[in-house]
């Protein structure tokens, strides 16, 4: 069978077992599922430059997308309405590998032997991802983890910061931002997007 016949048939069945679990269907190899605050979790399948016309090398990337801070970087970008989050926009960003969310996470398929390994890999790995990330898109989850260090690292603050500034500039976004943080940073692209992006929202209220 035909190299990328093969490739097109796993992306298909990539879609089928994403569907089941109330992903959009994608536009090429991107797919989505909302919360009803707007938030996505995000599940991309990267095509790698080193593929070639033998092999199909790439990688599933997988990010969670927060609502204010998705349509922040839609403003600034100019991007139109109708453009959908991807990754590239995540609060939370990884590479799903073979066993772990950063090991092994180059993805090949050369023929019907390695297409049916790797089909049957992702199928499970994104079953055990699923399971993790998609109480997450519940805000309230989010946050109990979000200043976990395993997760977020040092940056669960943006996940508190970006849905505050949803609501508006606040006494308790200003002490987040400008208090909290260190004053080396309060220049910042990313408190002053923060920050102007409620400031916007405080705009749109009046």
């Amino acid at each position: 069978m035909p190299l990328r016949t093969l490739f097109n048939d796993f992306v298909k069945g990539v879609a089928a077992q994403l569907n089941e679990y109330g992903f959009e269907p994608g536009r090429g190899r991107v797919f989505r599922r909302y919360s009803p605050a707007g938030d996505a979790l995000v599940i991309e399948l990267q095509m790698s430059d080193h593929s070639t016309a033998t092999e199909k090398i790439f990688y599933m990337n997988v990010g969670l997308v927060l609502a204010p801070a998705w349509e922040a970087a839609r403003r600034r970008y100019r991007l139109p309405e109708s453009e959908q989050p991807r990754p590239l926009y995540a609060i939370w960003e990884h590479r799903v590998g073979f066993t772990t969310f950063s090991g092994g996470d180059q993805w090949r398929i050369a023929d019907e032997a390695t297409a049916a390994e790797v089909s049957a890999q992702v199928r499970r790995r994104l079953d055990e991802t699923l399971r993790q990330l998609l109480p997450l898109l519940d805000r309230q989850a989010f946050l109990a983890v979000a200043d976990r260090r395993e997760f977020l690292g040092a940056g669960g603050w943006r996940v508190r910061a970006w849905l505050l500034a949803e609501q508006g500039p606040s006494p308790e976004l200003e002490r987040l931002l400008f208090t909290e943080r260190p004053a080396h940073t309060h220049r910042s692209a990313m408190i002053q997007n923060i920050w102007t992006y409620a400031n916007s929202r405080s705009s749109a209220d009046t």
